[in-house]
């Protein structure tokens, strides 16, 4: 397993007027307005997931990259140059989807629909997108206690004509399939600290957090999750479940989950029907899944 020093992101202040609803500034990184007290130390993070750089994987599986249906998960990171066509439009995305920019990229009033954080994602809710990042993102947190199904959520419902505008300046990754035109569908989220979505299944993608740090932990598709509940939260699951097996087994656990916590501007590969959850780290987590069409290509 591999331990990294964590760093918080930036928190973020809030100040209210008519139209540009947020106007953010920075706190210091030791702010601790909102921190929630962890069961598990973030600055310590096990990662036993392979981490490959974006050039190692290129070097290794070709200029496409990764192949269809990789067997295992992957976390990529970028190594590539700040001067390359790629770096400055990565960079450039993660200026437009900072939180005010973010908010003022849409019109006033412009309206997102949330999904519940279970494992189901059953249950809708619309409201206007400034509302949210203040109301759900800023100044909330999910604490263990929360109710996944009483816990809103901004992912998946990102499909109109003015997401897709936003999601055309996103740099696609490193896979084979990302190649194929109409093969990957992009499904942009935000969320605060805490927030994650419970245990579930579905295809093959990949994930980057775009804003702040997300961790996520995985099994492989045969492996029974140990007692989750749809309607709990993943961070009670990580603080209670995770928390006893690692005292009844130790770190290194036969029961344990795949697991890693991604960096701000790293991605994970998450392979087909393998069982994962998620957990942000941070108040203001933005993220891009992309998911990809992969059977039958290769």
């Amino acid at each position: 397993p591999r331990s990294r020093p964590r760093s918080w992101t930036l928190a973020i202040a809030i100040a209210i007027t008519p139209r540009a609803l947020f106007s953010f500034e920075p706190k210091s990184n030791n702010d601790t307005e909102l921190s929630p007290k962890w069961r598990w130390n973030l600055d310590v993070t096990r990662c036993n997931i392979t981490r490959i750089s974006y050039s190692d994987l290129i070097a290794h599986h070709g200029s496409a990259g990764l192949p269809p249906l990789y067997h295992e998960p992957l976390v990529v990171y970028d190594d590539s140059s700040t001067s390359t066509s790629r770096a400055r439009r990565r960079t450039k995305f993660h200026a437009a989807t900072s939180c005010s920019n973010l908010v003022e990229a849409f019109p006033s009033g412009f309206e997102v629909t949330l999904t519940s954080s279970n494992s189901l994602s059953e249950r809708r809710k619309v409201m206007p997108l400034a509302d949210y990042v203040r109301e759900h993102v800023l100044a909330t947190e999910v604490m263990p206690d929360s109710k996944s199904n009483e816990t809103w959520y901004l992912f998946g419902e990102t499909y109109t004509e003015k997401w897709k505008a936003l999601l055309d300046g996103y740099v696609l990754p490193p896979c084979q399939t990302c190649e194929i035109e109409g093969a990957t569908a992009l499904a942009f989220g935000i969320g605060g600290v805490g927030s994650g979505v419970q245990w579930h299944v579905h295809g093959p993608g990949f994930s980057e957090s775009v804003h702040g740090r997300k961790h996520w932990v995985l099994y492989p598709p045969k492996k029974t999750v140990a007692e989750f509940h749809k309607d709990n939260s993943s961070r009670a699951w990580m603080e209670e479940t995770y928390m006893d097996m690692v005292r009844a087994e130790g770190e290194d656990g036969r029961s344990l989950p795949w697991e890693c916590t991604l960096e701000e501007g790293e991605m994970i590969y998450f392979p087909d029907m393998w069982w994962h959850a998620t957990i942000n780290l941070d108040r203001y987590t933005v993220f891009v899944s992309s998911f990809t069409t992969e059977h039958n290509i290769g």
